[in-house]
């Protein structure tokens, strides 16, 4: 059935489309983020973009990953969904983490899956983060509840990476307010006022970053730490956990508000990206290891420390590009949607 054009796009629409555009600028930043971390010895550009990224990429995410599970209800499909999605993934790459880590770090396998390797804790406070949110929407008070949370989860001096329990704790507040930040923001970008002021904010962030570079204090801002892990005193790591809190989700706001693209993504980029946006899990899950890969070798030390971090962001952009393709999602779609694999079988 062909499509009545002259009908509007309703607002979901348009909204859905822009959210799925800042989904893949999202991922490109995660991989940007990464790449250049196994540069952050030798190069000092390597060190303020890495900072700047880290400021405000996971707020993104998790605001992103909240908006998309608004309606996720506590019951058996979601249970399915989880496990699908996330939870049998997370179990394949942990396992292809631990033969390549074996393969090119000499690394024995932990087989532990209570704590995740690179990058993987994100699928595990995913899976956290929308079984808890039903119960949470219930709250009369659920945000300033889970703030609360978040601040009284770093006095334990053990939470850490086991199950991602602090990071889960730590963005669940952003998870929840995903929603109705999300749909500000829709409203928002398209008053320029409001790109100017997210403009203000990145520019802020990379100023601070580009001012500070070493002396940047990034591990806050990765919310896998405890007070007495951060070496510093409850009260001060409340305030440093607020701060983040706050710059983090401000960044991102502001980072989504300055994206280009017009409602409905009428160009032909703007409909690719869209498109890309809806495949993030590819290029997120397939990049672990060839970074694992590229770490173990000599790659990193072939040219000059600044011209390798420009090369490196270039790489990452091309491979979020290319890992969205339809002939590797093809490949890859057992590993990474293996519920989808099957049925296809």
């Amino acid at each position: 059935m062909s499509q009545d054009l002259s009908k509007p796009r309703t607002a979901i629409a348009v909204r859905q489309t822009w959210i799925d555009q800042a989904r893949w600028c999202a991922i490109v930043l995660v991989v940007i983020g990464h790449a250049v971390g196994l540069l952050r010895s030798t190069s000092d550009l390597a060190v303020v973009v890495s900072n700047f990224v880290y400021m405000f990429h996971i707020p993104v995410l998790v605001l992103l990953a909240g908006w998309g599970a608004r309606r996720t209800k506590a019951d058996g499909t979601t249970l399915a969904k989880i496990f699908w999605q996330l939870l049998l993934p997370f179990v394949v790459f942990q396992l292809i983490a631990f033969l390549f880590n074996f393969l090119f770090e000499d690394d024995s396998p932990s087989w532990s899956f209570t704590s995740q390797t690179f990058g993987l804790w994100f699928l595990v406070a995913l899976a956290a983060w929308r079984l808890l949110a039903p119960w949470f929407r219930g709250l009369k008070f659920a945000i300033p509840i889970t703030i609360l949370l978040a601040l009284l989860a770093g006095l334990s001096p053990d939470i850490g990476g086991y199950l991602s329990l602090s990071r889960i704790l730590v963005f669940l507040p952003i998870f929840l307010a995903g929603p109705w930040v999300i749909d500000k923001i829709s409203m928002w970008r398209h008053d320029l006022r409001y790109k100017l002021v997210g403009a203000v904010v990145l520019l802020a962030g990379g100023v601070v970053t580009l001012l500070t570079r070493r002396d940047f204090w990034r591990t806050p801002f990765l919310g896998n730490a405890g007070y007495e892990a951060l070496d510093v005193d409850p009260v001060e790591g409340m305030m440093w956990r607020l701060l983040v809190l706050t710059i983090g989700t401000a960044m991102a706001a502001a980072f989504m508000l300055v994206l280009p693209g017009k409602p409905g993504a009428p160009s032909p980029i703007g409909g690719w990206v869209a498109k890309a946006g809806r495949k993030t899990m590819y290029p997120y899950l397939l990049h672990l290891p060839i970074l694992t890969l590229v770490g173990a070798t000599a790659v990193s030390e072939t040219f000059a420390p600044s011209f390798q971090t420009a090369l490196f962001v270039i790489a990452a952009f091309v491979f979020c590009t290319v890992t969205v393709a339809k002939s590797i999602t093809k490949l890859a779609a057992p590993l990474i949607e293996p519920r989808r694999a099957l049925v296809r079988w």
